[in-house]
């Protein structure tokens, strides 16, 4: 089936306002009425609002926001392929009803109305779904012509199996590893000697810069708030790590080139900090900068030794569209929560951003030359005398 190059694009049924409240019928709005009265009821038993339960009111609200209704258009072929496969995989059956898509056996989740596919006809076919299906039906649409993809039945809707790929060799693992390493040594060493927790002695901010401590600039890279903070930070690193290196060259010149990047997005994402809090006092920890860099040029070379894509490209604005909404959330979250306990702190956002932008538009001056990696794959030729 041909693709279409019409962008598909979803969007909401309901709009943004509306799906802040991300309630669809009486069946749904029944348990979250139990859950806020039990939340009212223990913040005037015990005389003040439960801060421990903010995370599972957040999570709950998560898990109905990314099923909130929405819709795509698409041509009469792609919905014919897509009702194919819904009809083959079983996940969903036809109600004879209405002639929408419903799970074909409903779990204790799924208890508002809203939870269907369906195809409304007409010059270009509108399909309505919630969203987290509707994002999978997007990707499966686009990857149709690219990969070979399986749909395995009961399994997940619109799940494609690519071919496997190719393992990666033991020495792009190293930088990453070694970078792991130094962080988690330093969290053991900063613990073992100070008092108090947390590493803030080696956050970067205005009032440290004003101090004469320049060295927080670096070290702020390898520190971190706290358990969760870390292994958070070590995991992303080890995900992205390797395949990152591997996109490099040959080493140990990619070594090089990755410890590069690493210092250089997370000194970036320490700049556009301190530009917006010149004079701030709150110091900011973390490898986070650092990694969203390294992330941003990871999406920017999807194939090694194949150069950089464009930014303006598909690609780029749906991870990077992507990843502001998860920025905003995972703001709101903490800076509420650091709010009610009365406390500074929450997520360096800037950081994040500095670090992401660098690797977007500069990281790719590191990648090297698509002819200097042909090169190197290609057979060495011996002169026999």
């Amino acid at each position: 089936m041909a693709g279409d190059e019409t962008e598909l694009t979803i969007r909401s049924q309901h709009g943004l306002l509306r799906d802040l409240i991300p309630i669809y019928g009486f069946r749904q709005l029944v348990p979250n009425l139990v859950a806020l009265g039990l939340v009212l009821w223990l913040s005037l038993a015990i005389g003040h609002f439960p801060t421990g339960l903010l995370p599972f009111l957040m999570l709950g609200w998560v898990f109905q926001y990314v099923s909130r209704p929405s819709a795509m258009t698409v041509t009469p072929e792609q919905a014919a392929w897509l009702e194919e496969v819904l009809d083959e995989q079983g996940y969903y059956e036809r109600s004879e009803a209405d002639g929408r898509w419903r799970l074909s056996e409903r779990q204790w989740w799924h208890w508002s109305s809203h939870l269907f596919v369906g195809f409304v006809p007409g010059e270009r076919v509108t399909v309505i779904a919630p969203r987290d299906s509707m994002e999978s039906i997007r990707a499966s649409l686009e990857l149709l012509d690219e990969h070979e993809i399986l749909f395995p039945d009961g399994d997940q809707p619109f799940v494609f199996t690519a071919g496997e790929p190719e393992p990666l060799p033991w020495h792009v693992q190293v930088p990453g590893w070694g970078l792991g390493i130094a962080c988690v040594l330093a969290a053991i060493w900063y613990i073992a000697t100070h008092e108090m927790g947390g590493m803030l002695d080696w956050g970067v901010s205005g009032a440290a810069l004003a101090q004469g401590r320049f060295e927080t600039l670096f070290l702020h890279m390898f520190a971190h708030s706290g358990a969760m903070h870390l292994a958070m930070n070590m995991t992303m690193l080890a995900a992205i790590g390797g395949a990152l290196t591997a996109r490099l060259g040959s080493p140990p010149l990619s070594w090089l080139r990755f410890l590069a990047l690493y210092l250089l997005c997370g000194l970036a994402g320490a700049a556009l900090y301190l530009a917006i809090h010149p004079t701030g006092t709150v110091p900011m920890v973390g490898a986070s900068g650092a990694l969203y860099g390294m992330f941003a040029l990871l999406i920017r070379a999807p194939e090694a030794g194949e150069g950089a894509l464009p930014v303006n490209s598909r690609r780029i604005r749906r991870v990077g569209w992507d990843l502001i909404k998860q920025n905003v959330f995972l703001f709101a979250l903490l800076a509420t929560m650091a709010w009610l306990q009365g406390a500074p702190g929450g997520l360096a956002w800037e950081a994040h951003l500095g670090g992401f932008l660098f690797g977007l538009f500069v990281g790719p001056r590191l990648l090297p030359r698509p002819a200097a990696v042909a090169e190197s794959r290609a057979p060495a030729v011996v002169a026999a005398d």
